[in-house]
């Protein structure tokens, strides 16, 4: 049996105003974790991995959890993990996050990208809009699927200014922060159940596809 790498990359916004619905996103990403667990052991075919990073701003703005683990290797993140405080380097990380995959990954290796923040870039050192949405537009070319979900801004502009065209948004509160993890928790597993039948037919897509959060 053809067996197909899945590269999760998840990077979240730990900046000071995630306060407020700390509890909910910290359970979330939880939730999502195990949901890519569900996922390899409903698809064997489909062998998953992790990198996750959370990001506010400052000398130490980037805390790498996971780096293409083996989800099997992948435990719950705790309070010590996630620590919310500081700006939003957003630029900063998805440069640093998305180029150092790109030197990890092979060809035949799937990844998805889930960006989520509750503001507005305001702190980058290193990253301009331009440049992500140059690196994206590269990779969604190749392969790669991105997907943006965002509080408290025009989500679809925002998105659209980096190259990214599957967006979320979400009120910034305990309900829609929940609403918002179980929408993608369900958008995720539609794109490993469409992934694992691409594999049985033989199909291997490289143009990455713009409705992962349409229900259908």
């Amino acid at each position: 049996m053809e067996v197909k790498r899945i590269i999760n990359l998840i990077i979240l916004d730990a900046s000071g105003s995630m306060e407020s619905i700390y509890n909910q996103a910290l359970s979330g990403v939880n939730e999502t974790i195990q949901t890519i667990h569900v996922g390899q052991k409903d698809h064997s075919e489909l062998k998953q991995f992790l990198t996750l990073a959370s990001f506010n701003s400052g000398r130490d703005y980037l805390k790498v959890k996971y780096s293409k683990t083996p989800i099997d290797e992948v435990k719950e993140l705790t309070q010590d993990d996630y620590v919310a405080c500081g700006c939003t380097a957003l630029y900063d990380a998805m440069g640093e996050m998305i180029s150092e995959l790109k030197r990890k990954i092979t060809p035949e290796d799937r990844v998805l990208v889930t960006v989520i923040t509750d503001g507005y870039e305001n702190a980058s050192q290193h990253w301009s809009g331009p440049q992500i949405k140059s690196l994206v537009e590269e990779l969604r070319h190749e392969g790669w699927t991105f997907t943006y979900i965002g509080a408290n801004q025009d989500v679809e502009a925002v998105a659209g200014s980096m190259g990214i065209r599957n967006t979320l948004a979400f009120d910034e509160t305990e309900e829609g922060t929940s609403a918002m993890f179980d929408k993608d928790g369900g958008a995720r597993n539609r794109f490993f159940k469409k992934l694992a039948r691409d594999l049985a037919l033989g199909k291997h897509c490289l143009i990455e596809e713009d409705d992962y959060f349409d229900e259908k």
